[in-house]
């Protein structure tokens, strides 16, 4: 496996889509979530496998405080695939965990799988739980986020707007261990001598 997520849903807004969606490696408003940094972790370690020791074990803890459910689906290597079953809805969503290689970060991806039926109309396309649920994995390993500058494209040249595009995400530039540091960071390496726009240019030193 190449520790590629896929990307949140995009297009149109759906009335009654579930938990949402929430994911490191797609930039777009709504669903992103900064990647996981470990190397200031409690137990002081860079090796994965601690990590990955802690990683199930406060999974089922938060799921016990929110009342939910938790199925281990795969555990191999550096990746793990969880299925979470809400305690008060029964909405189910999968959860996709991968440490980089050669890195500290943890990227994740936890999205819904069921549509639930138009007697939910409170639950739409913009719920925030399994944002809601991913901090409280990372707050119960006490892991940092990992600062991204995202891919922001700018309809509008002087400020930000609904009609700004995002990407490409991280799955579109390969392999987590083929990215270079800025590509993993969401930003990518700049050539100082590139314009800015008609007025600015980058400072060469």
């Amino acid at each position: 496996w190449d520790g590629l997520l896929a990307d949140c849903p995009h297009g149109k807004i759906i009335m009654n889509s579930g938990a949402g969606c929430a994911a490191s490696q797609d930039d777009t408003p709504g669903v992103f979530a900064e990647p996981w940094d470990y190397s200031d972790a409690p137990n002081a370690s860079l090796d994965y496998n601690d990590q990955m020791r802690l990683l199930i074990p406060a999974i089922k803890l938060v799921c016990s405080k929110r009342g939910d459910q938790v199925m281990i689906l795969v555990q191999e290597g550096r990746y793990l695939r969880v299925l979470f079953t809400d305690g008060k809805t029964g909405e189910r969503s999968t959860g996709e965990f991968y440490f980089t290689e050669n890195d500290t970060t943890v990227q994740f991806r936890v999205g819904a799988l069921d549509l639930p039926s138009p007697s939910s109309p409170k639950l739409l396309s913009t719920s925030t739980k399994n944002l809601e649920r991913c901090e409280m994995i990372r707050k119960e390993l006490r892991f940092t986020k990992l600062p991204v500058l995202r891919n922001r494209k700018r309809a509008l040249f002087f400020a930000e707007s609904d009609f700004d595009s995002f990407g490409p995400g991280s799955a579109s530039l390969g392999p987590p261990a083929e990215m270079t540091t800025g590509e993993l960071e969401g930003r990518q390496d700049v050539d100082p001598r590139m314009k800015i726009d008609a007025l600015q240019n980058f400072p060469m030193g």
